[in-house]
């Protein structure tokens, strides 16, 4: 049985949307020496591969960077079609955004900069399609109008779930849950990670032996809807334990966490948001 404390208040995760294609995500003091760049040219993807292949011109782009932590930025390329934007090295998603009848082919790159100097090339697979609108630089992940779907990572993302998508990564389970499951995931909002203390929190992501069975007790196997759910008294999570299922009124709980929002739809499986972390 894991033990982890809670703490009695909560603590609001905040992420600051900042606006530019070529803007440095660190302090304007800080030496420039110690950030890498990510940078790379919006492109027709002209066969739906998400990668640019030989012969495929550039086009008028935008995007979104993030650490899937503190900060957002969201960008246009310039009139040479390029964007660059340099960083702090770590791990980053850059997801293209379609602009008027264009839709994405990709809906998250994940590259890692992994030194001060480091270039990482992302470029932005953008599709020709008539009548679609633009689509928003707002704080969260863009409506998705691409031709490869959103996973489960893509879509904690697209929903505001942080922190989770930070856990997901730090545990080596990006590729996982962005496989083809399908899975069910009851998803931590980021106020239930908020729950834990900040030195908590910094402690459990740096543990993988302690992170993959607490996420991986919050995933079951296939496609479980909400109207199934609450006809269950049990489910068996793909590391083996089971979670309790309750009806109380009109509310649904999973073990001690009230189940807040149900139903959201990701390419390989079914995503319902919750209060609080699962502990096995």
């Amino acid at each position: 049985m894991m033990k982890i404390n809670f703490r009695k208040g909560v603590i609001g995760l905040t992420m600051l949307g900042l606006v530019g294609a070529s803007l440095a995500l660190t302090s304007p003091t800080q030496a420039q020496s110690t950030l890498g760049k990510i940078y790379g040219v919006a492109f027709v993807d002209a066969n739906g591969n998400g990668r640019r292949d030989p012969g495929e011109q550039t086009t008028f782009g935008r995007f979104k960077i993030t650490n899937i932590g503190n900060f957002w930025i969201c960008g246009y390329t310039g009139n040479d079609d390029t964007y660059g934007v340099t960083v702090e090295p770590g791990t980053y998603y850059v997801m293209p955004i379609a602009g008027p009848n264009q839709y994405t082919s990709a809906p998250v790159i994940r590259v890692e900069v992994k030194g001060p100097g480091a270039a990482v090339i992302a470029n932005l697979p953008l599709v020709r399609q008539p009548g679609l609108a633009a689509e928003n630089c707002g704080a969260y992940a863009p409506k998705r109008t691409a031709r490869v779907p959103w996973g489960i990572p893509e879509t904690a993302v697209a929903n505001g779930l942080t922190t989770l998508a930070q856990a997901i990564d730090a545990a080596g389970l990006f590729n996982t849950l962005s496989g083809p499951g399908p899975f069910t995931v009851f998803a931590p909002n980021n106020s239930a990670f908020a729950k834990f203390t900040e030195e908590e929190l910094a402690a459990i992501l740096k543990d993988k032996a302690l992170l993959i069975p607490v996420l991986t007790y919050h995933v079951v196997p296939g496609k479980v809807s909400a109207n199934t759910v609450v006809n269950l008294t049990e489910l068996t999570t793909v590391n083996g334990k089971t979670l309790k299922v309750q009806v109380k009124g009109d509310e649904v709980y999973i073990n001690n966490a009230r189940v807040l929002a149900t139903d959201v739809t990701a390419a390989n499986g079914i995503v319902h948001v919750i209060d609080t972390v699962l502990v096995p």
